[in-house]
């Protein structure tokens, strides 16, 4: 993608979405927003812009929530750049027990940014997705994520098949789940690399992509529901795979 000043900058709100990006990269912001609510939570920030002279500016809450578009911006506001993402080859690279996650079609913000708020919490190495808009990169995904998405990289994809050939060589196995078939989630053993698939919400992983997996896993539960949420189904397995390793 072409470099515009448009994409080379982005918005982050809420928080600890702002405060995790400060402590992760803060000679990446820009210009900061915050309420007069704000000013003392947020004096970290404000004097790292005094330090820096970098623009900031005390605004009401309906101009933050102008900014914003949200009325979830918790005081704060961030214009940043944009996170350089990662190669294939680096995040499937490195020694160690190694899960990535891979999303096909989960274009939600929300429920991405529940994704990356649970791998940060569990560990994970990185998130892969296919999707219309890099939406990872959203400010509502951004805040859901409450700092996850400056822990866990994401890399937005066009097509998968890279990433089976990049795998393969790197010794992963490939597993989905099903709601209809597949082996126990808790009677499985995760390998020391793995890489487990998540389909959208109503239609699931495709059956092209189920083709390609090592093996399907269930969730077990009481079977009174069609299924879990994606976000849910993500914490359910690396709840366990993180459990594992211990």
């Amino acid at each position: 993608m072409k470099q515009t000043k448009k994409n080379q900058e982005m918005k982050v709100y809420g928080r600890h979405a702002c405060q995790t990006l400060f402590q992760k990269r803060a000679d990446d912001i820009i210009r900061a927003y915050v309420t007069q609510d704000g000013v003392f939570e947020f004096k970290g920030i404000v004097r790292h812009c005094v330090d820096k002279k970098l623009a900031y500016h005390v605004v009401t809450l309906e101009e933050l929530e102008a900014i914003t578009k949200s009325t979830h911006h918790e005081g704060v506001a961030l214009i940043v750049k944009t996170r350089k993402a990662p190669e294939l080859k680096e995040m499937l690279g490195g020694a160690g027990r190694k899960l990535i996650l891979a999303l096909e079609e989960v274009e939600n913000p929300h429920n991405l940014g529940a994704i990356m708020r649970t791998a940060a919490h569990f560990g994970v190495s990185g998130i892969l997705y296919e999707a219309k808009v890099p939406v990872a990169l959203s400010a509502s995904a951004m805040r859901t994520a409450e700092g996850g998405a400056e822990i866990v990289p994401a890399l937005h994809l066009d097509k998968w098949a890279p990433v089976f050939e990049e795998a393969k060589k790197l010794g992963y196995e490939f597993f989905a789940t099903s709601s209809h078939q597949g082996e126990s989630l808790f009677k499985t053993k995760f390998p020391e690399k793995a890489i487990v698939f998540l389909g959208a919400e109503r239609e699931g992983l495709s059956a092209p992509m189920l083709k390609r997996m090592s093996k399907l896993l269930s969730i077990p539960g009481s079977g009174e529901v069609e299924s879990l949420n994606v976000s849910n189904a993500t914490a359910s397995l690396l709840t366990e795979w993180y459990r594992q390793g211990i």
